[in-house]
């Protein structure tokens, strides 16, 4: 199983995890979460697999950039 449990919004964004977000990352509504079922989650897992995504898989965080301070401009002579 992916998670605990996944949590669909009234958007359609689904989250997993063992409790309800409060807020969606996609709409941004509060409190709109309800638990999908245990029987779509595994037809979702295996229509993921079928078409080559791995939800078993951790997912890579992406790194976020760097901030450094711009280069200082040398004087020309």
């Amino acid at each position: 199983m992916v998670g605990d449990s996944a949590w669909e919004c009234e958007c359609g964004n689904v989250e997993y995890g063992p409790i309800a977000p409060e807020e969606c990352e996609k709409c941004f509504r509060i409190d709109s979460f309800a638990q999908l079922p245990e029987e779509l989650l595994d037809e979702r897992a295996k229509e993921s697999q079928e078409a080559g995504f791995d939800l078993e898989a951790p997912m890579k965080s992406a790194k976020k950039p760097r901030l450094t301070k711009p280069k200082a401009k040398k004087k020309r002579k």
